[in-house]
């Protein structure tokens, strides 16, 4: 029986379903009630206004100083400034709500419509894979153990030692239970919940709306491909077979503007972003030697490994795109042309000379993301990590 195949539709729906759990709705939901919509906007702005003010008290804390006395703290701290650079750089991205709209859009209608276009196109394929939708719920649920380890610290310390011991998670709050009533403490806490939320969603979902709109693109190229080299040109239908290759010229040339409008929404907060994910790792790495084989340290062990595979992924669909945009000169080049007409092959000159430029993701146009630029910031982050730690010891 023929598996049912893909629309459009369940492509974004992920990254879309991602974002409202920080009660953001890049596209909005027709079916979606009005006090619904307003619930989701008074969550949304809890959450952000939670992470400004644990932002503001994290300046505070760095500028006051007197509370960072040791080095696992100095750790966490440089952990933390870098993880909210990374993940404000990616929420500001997503702020950029009408671009994603409209190259959503651009894609939805550049999508096969019909069942057998859907099967030739191979949409099943490209769609997102059980592991890859289990490392994001790993992403989510490390990221969740780094907030509610505490509190599980605190009640294994009531059990154990018959000891409430009022932990939280990030250090920018000094909470004193001799002072202070429970309510301050609960409020802390909540607070940093949706700071967290706040952060982590951002980092996660941007990428997946680029990673979404990328598989679009290179599914668009790879069907190119497969189409040239499948044609059987023939001088006694010369007037189809133009049409044909015109059709291939101008798709090549509107997938290059799309990933053009790809690199210009996300290719800005691209650089930052690789460089504060280096940099998290290597800092978080350090954090979680220092920490042990603790609840937090092994938490941490997870997020870094999830991590790590969330930049490989978003490196690997570039390099994907840079090998697919190369096949189709290598298509047009190789699929049987011998017995086209004169036009038929100076069409195909085209395709050949536009494929010898390929297609790119890139960070404001200067780094092209591929697999090497995956291998060059492990390599730096290693050295950042032997580095630290030789100061450390």
């Amino acid at each position: 029986m023929e598996s049912v195949q893909r629309s459009y539709e369940d492509f974004p729906a992920m990254p879309s379903a991602v974002f409202r759990l920080m009660g953001y709705n890049v596209l909005d939901a027709p079916d979606e009630t009005r006090s619904r919509r307003l619930l989701m906007w008074i969550y949304r702005w809890l959450c952000t206004c939670s992470h400004a003010v644990c932002v503001g008290f994290m300046i505070f804390r760095i500028f006051e100083v007197k509370t960072i006395n040791s080095i696992p703290l100095i750790m966490r701290y440089v952990t933390l400034v870098t993880y909210v650079i990374n993940s404000d750089t990616k929420h500001a991205t997503a702020m950029q709500r009408e671009s994603i709209r409209n190259l959503n859009k651009k894609l939805a209608d550049l999508y096969p419509k019909t069942t057998k276009d859907r099967v030739y196109y191979r949409v099943n394929e490209h769609y997102w894979s059980r592991s890859f939708l289990a490392m994001i719920c790993i992403y989510i649920g490390s990221s969740i153990m780094v907030v509610i380890g505490p509190i599980l610290q605190s009640i294994f310390a009531y059990f154990t030692r018959h000891q409430f011991t009022y932990e939280h998670c990030y250090p920018y709050f000094i909470y004193d239970p001799n002072r202070h009533p429970v309510w301050v403490y609960i409020i802390i806490y909540a607070t940093e919940w949706l700071h967290s939320t706040h952060m982590v969603i951002s980092n996660v979902a941007t990428d997946l709306w680029l990673l979404c709109f990328q598989v679009q693109i290179c599914m668009h190229f790879s069907c190119m491909t497969r189409s040239l080299e499948e044609y059987q040109p023939d001088r006694t239908h010369d007037v189809d077979d133009n049409r044909f290759l015109a059709q291939m010229v101008n798709k090549h040339e509107y997938l290059v503007i799309l990933q053009n409008d790809l690199n210009g929404i996300f290719g800005g907060s691209l650089l930052l972003s690789l460089i504060t994910t280096s940099a998290v790792i290597c800092t978080v790495s350090v954090y979680s030697l220092i920490q042990g084989l603790t609840l937090e340290g092994i938490t941490y062990v997870f997020f870094i490994g999830t991590s790590v595979m969330q930049l490989f992924l978003v490196c690997n669909h570039g390099q994907q795109l840079l090998d697919l945009s190369e096949d189709i000169g290598h298509a047009a080049y190789n699929h049987n042309w011998h017995k086209a007409s004169i036009a038929y092959k100076k069409y195909l000159l085209i395709i050949i000379i536009r494929a010898q430029k390929p297609v790119e993701l890139s960070a404001m146009g200067y780094l092209p993301i591929s697999r090497d630029t995956f291998k060059q910031l492990m390599s730096v982050t290693y050295r950042g990590l032997a580095m630290i730690r030789q100061m450390i010891e």
